[in-house]
């Protein structure tokens, strides 16, 4: 989950990995570059910020990014704080290279460096730092490269996912970008607030988790070719971003991805060992109903400690429709339900709207977002809280 950022530095040997990768898949980029590019269709849409790539689909080098900022109103119950300019901590602002080459037996070989920048994040923000930025705040996101054969499946090597990374995270109701199963990532940071009006030491990020995994790791990773929308993952680990731990984690995912019929179908079951004697179970589910719109989104986890078992249920239904011609507009409305999270004996409740409009043009999504944080334990009356988070986020 989301942690306090500081200034990190990649690992030597991460950076210069990749810097090898990239140039060798450029080079093979390179060589490809006289090719014919494809022809292109008439129904491709056009954007505001064309691709930012040299070469074609057979090989290239690119570069990408997104910027999320907004405006977050948290109400701790006693004060009502507004944070600007926030960042998106559902969607961080980041920015990536990548490269691929497809070679004559089929087989592609593709290469990725990314970053993110959070000086002033929803998951970091509170009552005690308001305005307070650390612009040192870059994080290593991936440092990785990939040798994908149909027929033999997928390896990976180096700083990326984790085979259950994004595992209970599964959302087809198009309005991820303000709200999914991770809900403290709209606001994370803040300390909830007693009855008698004094600060707890507990922030929303302690209370509600969704249990997703072991995240992203230095780790080899192996994905099976899919067999009937049906796939398996494992992958094996160490953490050396934001700091080393020297902690082996391992874990294993299977996957479905299929449209049947009208209804496109997602979803995935994980288990990881993240170390310390620790288990986490957790999966997603996402149906979306192409012709109406209409979308089901379903989230469980649960993590098995010496101390205490925690465990959550999500559910979200969403609705998506074509009000304006500018792009589509995204409906959602959800609710959380953990126990045991923060602690034995305690209950961490959440309700939730979400309204997202695309500007397909612009290669924007504008967004707003409402949620309650119930937050229940046995030795003290905590108040309940409530945030609104509103802003845009533009890719390219």
């Amino acid at each position: 989950m989301p942690q306090p950022r500081s200034r990190y530095s990649a690992p030597h040997a991460s950076i210069c990995f990749l810097i090898a990768s990239l140039a060798s898949a450029g080079s093979l980029a390179g060589q490809e570059m006289t090719k014919p590019k494809p022809a292109e269709t008439n129904d491709k849409k056009e954007q505001w910020i064309p691709k930012l790539r040299l070469g074609d689909d057979n090989a290239y080098l690119e570069f990408y990014g997104q910027i999320n900022k907004g405006v977050l109103v948290y109400d701790d119950g006693g004060s009502t704080d507004t944070y600007f300019p926030v960042d998106n901590g559902n969607s961080s602002t980041r920015f990536g290279v990548r490269a691929y080459s497809l070679t004559d037996n089929n087989w592609a070989v593709g290469a990725n460096l990314e970053w993110e920048w959070t000086p002033y994040s929803t998951t970091n923000v509170n009552q005690l730092n308001k305005g307070d930025y650390d612009w040192s705040s870059d994080l290593l996101r991936k440092a990785e490269m990939y040798v994908d054969a149909k027929e033999y499946g997928k390896f990976w090597f180096g700083q990326g996912s984790m085979a259950s990374d994004s595992s209970a995270e599964i959302d087809l109701s198009g309005t991820s970008v303000v709200g999914y199963a991770l809900i403290s990532d709209m606001a994370g940071g803040p300390f909830f607030r007693q009855g008698d009006g004094t600060l707890t030491s507990i922030k929303v990020k302690d209370a509600f988790t969704d249990y997703d995994g072991v995240g992203r790791k230095l780790r080899v990773r192996y994905d099976t070719p899919s067999f009937g929308g049906f796939s398996f993952a494992t992958s094996v680990g160490t953490q050396v971003v934001p700091e080393t731990t020297n902690v082996t984690v391992w874990d294993m995912a299977l996957r479905y991805d299929e449209t049947i019929g009208d209804v496109k179908v997602s979803g995935a079951l994980a288990f990881s060992r993240p170390g310390g004697g620790n288990s986490i179970y957790d999966g997603s589910i996402s149906l979306l109903h192409q012709p109406t719109g209409l979308s089901l989104t379903l989230a469980a986890g649960y993590s098995d400690t010496e101390s205490d078992d925690g465990r959550y249920g999500y559910a979200k239904l969403g609705y998506q429709t074509d009000i304006f011609e500018v792009g589509k507009t995204a409906f959602a409305v959800d609710a959380y339900f953990g126990k045991d999270i923060e602690g034995k004996g305690t209950n961490s409740d959440s309700f939730g709207v979400q309204v997202v409009q695309n500007l397909d043009y612009l290669q924007t999504e504008l967004y707003v977002g409402a949620r309650s944080y119930s937050y229940d334990q046995e030795i003290a009356d905590i108040q309940d809280s409530y945030a609104v988070l509103a802003g845009a986020r533009v890719k390219f």
